[in-house]
Formats: structure tokens, C-alpha cells, sequence
């Protein structure tokens, strides 16, 4: 298994006092298709509306990690420089509509943001599902995308990770 998966998990298997089957976790990641670091400093519009958004939750820290307990549904956000990670724990059937519905709002809520903040520039970012399937990580984009967000994308983005998290 990845070392950065692993220990993204680990951090939020402690977070959300879950099972420590690995197998039963997706990663979520949105990174800038072109690289570029996504720390506080290069992203402080976003980050600060992330934090509101996930109030009473937050705030999640520069390189830290916070857990998102909204709607009786729980996972876990990271900041990396490298991107934005979900951890979602798909154990005891918990891959609900409302689960789903929380990671969309919370992603469409971050990408929107960073739209605002970007304005002028290019704004390309990957979506990237990560797990553990016998012992190996599985590595699957999801969808590239453009900003602005158009309703079409949006739509997608919804069906795509609808999709990514009832699959398992």
C-alpha cells in the first residue's frame, strides 16, 4: 500500500474511531492537473471558506486534517500541498445518498471557491479515487475538469462521485 494513502487513513481511521480494515476506505483527491501547491498560502480565499463551510467541524489547519461530522454522515478532510484529500469510510453499508450528497457540496463548494480566487488564470483540476483492493492501492481518475464550473460539469462531477463512492 501507498505510505501516503496508509497513512491518510490512519489519521482517519483515529478520527472517526473506525474499523482498520483499509479495504473499506476511498481517498477523494482534487489536485491542479498541472501541479502547484495548494497549502494556506497559495489558497487563502479557499481555505477560509472551506473553514466555514465545515464550521462547527473545523477549522481544518495549514497541512492538517479535520474531521466532518454534518448530517449524521462522517469522513475526513487533509490539506496537502499537493491537493485537497477525503477520506471516506465505506464500512457497515455507510455509502449513503446523504454521505455522497456531503463530499459533492464540500468538493463543488472548494473547486467553486477556487474559481473566485483564480479568476484570470487556467484552473484545471483532476479528481482522483484512491483504495486498497487486496493488499494493492487502485488509482482511478474520476474526471478532469476546467473552471469555471458550468452546470453541466457540476452534473457530472455529482454522477462521477456518486459513482466513485458507491463502488466498491
Amino acid at each position: 500500500m501507498s505510505l501516503n494513502l496508509k497513512r491518510s487513513i490512519d489519521r482517519a481511521i483515529d478520527l472517526m474511531n473506525t474499523s482498520a480494515d483499509y479495504e473499506d476506505y476511498i481517498s477523494i483527491k482534487i489536485k491542479p492537473a498541472e501541479g502547484g501547491c495548494c497549502c494556506f498560502h497559495c489558497w487563502p480565499e479557499t481555505w477560509i471558506t472551506v473553514n466555514k463551510y465545515i464550521y462547527p467541524c473545523g477549522p481544518i489547519k495549514d497541512e492538517g486534517d479535520v474531521l466532518i461530522d454534518k448530517n449524521n454522515v462522517k469522513f475526513v478532510l487533509e490539506c496537502h500541498e499537493s491537493g485537497p484529500e477525503i477520506i471516506v469510510y465505506l464500512g457497515l453499508g455507510t455509502a449513503s445518498i446523504v454521505l455522497a450528497k456531503s463530499v459533492i457540496d464540500l468538493i463543488t463548494t472548494l473547486l467553486k471557491t477556487r474559481q473566485n480566487e483564480v479568476r484570470n488564470r487556467s484552473g484545471k483540476f483532476k479528481i482522483i479515487r484512491r483504495s486498497q483492493i487486496k493488499g494493492q492501492v487502485e488509482e482511478e481518475e474520476i474526471m478532469e475538469l476546467d473552471l469555471p464550473l458550468s452546470e453541466d460539469i457540476i452534473k457530472k462531477l455529482n454522477d462521477n462521485i456518486q459513482n466513485a463512492i458507491e463502488k466498491k
